[in-house]
């Protein structure tokens, strides 16, 4: 997802996601200066006995945490609004979780893995390396550095069409930045001298005619030899070279320029998805990849998602989400079949 301020056409992307009979909404994950919106209205609820419930939820709390898969516990209301263990946890049904204790039932409730907050990867990163802020210079924006590909002996940057290629307008050869403006100060500051790293080479052409597309992805030749093909050495470092295909359930991880490393599952694949690209108009995908909640934000597209685990396998290339982020990602072997190239990886 992404932040746009207006030097071209670019802005925040809505889309709506039409999958089985549902409609969600989406945002197109490149950077726009946000809208000021009124804060958030809570209400506190009195809640009976909740001194013996906490000391109930306390009492098992140990037992808990040690069940694989529970990444926290605490004190909440059951989706029927009765005082409730909440158990969070990082997949999907967890073994082991009774379902009730001492009268309290028990709820889990899929949150992912809990991180410290990071700053986001906004700064100018010398070697270049993936999962970070990048964009056209043509426009004041930012996106992520999806991954590094190679062809014919050349390395290019992969992210997406409405980062690098500013959906359809841009020609090739056009410079690419890191990072991009929007992330400059003061904001769409251009320091094309100092940040250039890449020229645009290809582009898959966005479709607005009511026709399919497949992927939302470009690619940049590197000016530069100063770039990894790695993440940043706190994150996951090397993607594997060996796209995966997306199946129910799978973990998966990516690291993006707004909400840095995140990790979810996978909750629908073959998703049919409409994306509101704004003056552009709307985008129909097919043959889609969805993940669980929290896993991206305005400004990650372009991020690569790879299994969460040691082989970091690679599965798709992020590039829309809804407002609780939830993503959609083009399976990565399409785009990389669109371009002929393979990943630089282990």
């Amino acid at each position: 997802m992404g932040r746009f301020k207006n030097l071209s056409k670019a802005g925040l992307f809505f889309g709506a996601v039409l999958l089985v009979a549902f409609s969600l909404l989406w945002v197109a994950c490149s950077e726009k200066q946000p809208s000021v919106t009124a804060p958030e209205q809570t209400t506190v609820q009195s809640v009976p006995n909740l001194a013996r419930a906490a000391a109930v939820q306390r009492s098992h709390t140990e037992r808990l945490m040690d069940i694989d898969g529970v990444e926290g516990v605490g004190l909440g209301l059951s989706s029927s609004g009765k005082t409730a263990i909440k158990v969070f946890t990082s997949k999907p049904n967890v073994a082991g979780l009774p379902k009730e204790m001492d009268g309290l039932p028990v709820e889990a409730e899929l949150t992912g893995k809990f991180f410290a907050f990071a700053a986001p990867l906004t700064g100018r990163y010398r070697p270049v390396p993936i999962g970070v802020s990048v964009a056209s210079n043509s426009f004041c924006a930012a996106g992520t550095i999806g991954c590094i590909v190679e062809r014919a002996n050349k390395k290019y940057i992969l992210s997406n069409n409405h980062v690098l290629a500013r959906e359809n307008l841009a020609s090739i050869g056009e410079d690419i930045v890191q990072p991009g403006r929007y992330d400059n100060k003061p904001i769409c500051a251009n320091h094309l001298e100092t940040d250039k790293v890449a020229d645009l080479s290809d582009f898959v052409p966005l479709k607005f005619d009511g026709s399919d597309n497949l992927v939302d992805a470009a690619i940049g030749e590197l000016s530069t030899s100063d770039f990894t093909c790695a993440t940043l050495p706190q994150f996951y470092g090397l993607p594997g070279s060996t796209p995966v295909e997306a199946t129910l359930g799978l973990p998966v991880k990516k690291v993006g320029r707004t909400s840095v490393l995140t990790t979810g599952t996978v909750i629908a694949v073959n998703a049919t998805v409409n994306v509101n690209y704004g003056a552009p108009g709307v985008a129909r995908f097919v043959g889609q990849i969805v993940t669980s909640r929290h896993f991206i934000k305005s400004g990650d597209s372009g991020s690569l998602m790879v299994t969460d685990d040691a082989n970091n396998d690679p599965v798709g290339l992020l590039f829309a989400g809804t407002s609780d982020g939830i993503a959609i990602a083009n399976p990565i072997d399409e785009v990389l079949k669109a371009f002929h190239v393979s990943i630089c990886g282990d």
